[in-house]
């Protein structure tokens, strides 16, 4: 059943919901991986921003408990608007987006975010 379940949503998906709050939180508190680990030193930083000169738009700002290193976005100004809008990077453009298998694991928008994520059906209409 758990199977099922996991298809259904998978098949069916989220709808995103919501506007920005231009709070600037999804611009500060970012987190990169290399392959599947996030990237927890200053060296892993300098390699994904030889890999890919997009990742020079963004500084490290701190760590979290875990030592996952934290970045904020250089374009971001002190009114929480993005200084280079029409520019901005694929990372900017896509937030937030998340995958119906996320979704259904817990996954969730910043705390305080104007977007939200529902599926696109009643849990009851997957049933029928």
């Amino acid at each position: 059943m758990k199977g099922l379940i996991k298809k259904l949503f998978k098949q069916n998906g989220f709808v995103r919901k919501g506007k920005c709050k231009m709070c600037g939180k999804c611009c500060r508190n970012i987190t990169f991986k290399i392959k599947e680990e996030f990237v927890t030193t200053a060296e892993q930083f300098e390699d994904l921003k030889k890999w890919d000169k997009k990742y020079g738009n963004f500084y490290i700002s701190g760590a979290d408990e875990k030592g996952i290193l934290l970045f904020t976005c250089k374009s971001l100004s002190e009114d929480n608007r993005c200084k280079a809008y029409y520019f901005r990077s694929p990372y900017c453009r896509s937030y937030p987006k998340i995958d119906s298998l996320k979704a259904y694991n817990g996954a969730e928008t910043l705390e305080g975010c104007g977007y939200y994520f529902e599926p696109k059906k009643e849990f009851k209409e997957f049933l029928k």
